[in-house]
């Protein structure tokens, strides 16, 4: 079965963008590769929900809405660090189907909004 980091990997590598593994666990989806706190210019978040067996995708509803993805969402939830609402898409394990592919065109699509 995938881990998060084989998964963080492969789907970086599929949108064009830069990862880093945060103390939390979860991993931050940036535009350039520092780890310099306030040039990093993080997107997007990954995560894993191993009960589920899913990794979600997590980036700011208003980039989302600014390029035109937000409706292929699969849901929303309310950042607690920022108190903005973010929306998040689910990709099954192991998976390069459309859960993927809806995935990769939406945070591809907010990664080149502001190329670095």
């Amino acid at each position: 079965m995938e881990t998060l980091d084989e998964f963080v990997t492969r789907f970086s590598e599929s949108v064009g963008c830069y990862y880093h593994k945060c103390r939390s666990g979860i991993f931050s989806l940036k535009r350039v590769n520092t780890d310099n706190r306030g040039a990093q210019q993080v997107f997007a978040w990954v995560s894993e929900l191993k009960k589920k067996a899913i990794f979600r995708v997590g980036t700011n509803r208003d980039l989302a809405e600014l390029v035109g993805v937000s409706e292929l969402a699969n849901g929303e939830k309310l950042r607690q660090d920022w108190n903005k609402t973010g929306v998040f898409f689910c990709i099954n394990k192991g998976s390069t189907d459309e859960d993927y592919q809806k995935a990769v065109r939406a945070l591809r699509a907010i990664f080149l909004l502001n190329p670095p």
